[in-house]
């Protein structure tokens, strides 16, 4: 799992998945954080298995409108931004 980003790191997190849909984050940023780095914890350990990937960050980003997750489309998006912005690539 990585560790906890900076202030730098994590603003641009938020800015990330803002663009997605305002709703992922939620004024909440450092759950967004904590799910982001759970979420980061799996692309390591799935590195190839983009289905799975993308149901689990449906699993993890969810918001009081969408109690069963943003769909697989915005949960690739989301997949996307944490790669850019918090999940280092597998070796």
């Amino acid at each position: 799992m990585p560790a906890k980003p900076g202030t730098d790191v994590t603003a641009k997190l938020v800015a990330a998945l803002d663009a997605i849909d305002p709703a992922i984050v939620g004024g909440k940023p450092d759950q967004a954080v904590d799910r982001a780095r759970s979420q980061c914890q799996s692309m390591y350990q799935f590195p190839k298995d983009k289905a799975k990937l993308v149901e689990l960050a449906d699993q993890r980003f969810t918001a009081p409108d969408h109690p069963q997750g943003f769909g697989p489309d915005k949960a690739a998006k989301i997949n996307e931004a944490l790669r850019a912005t918090l999940c280092p690539p597998p070796a």
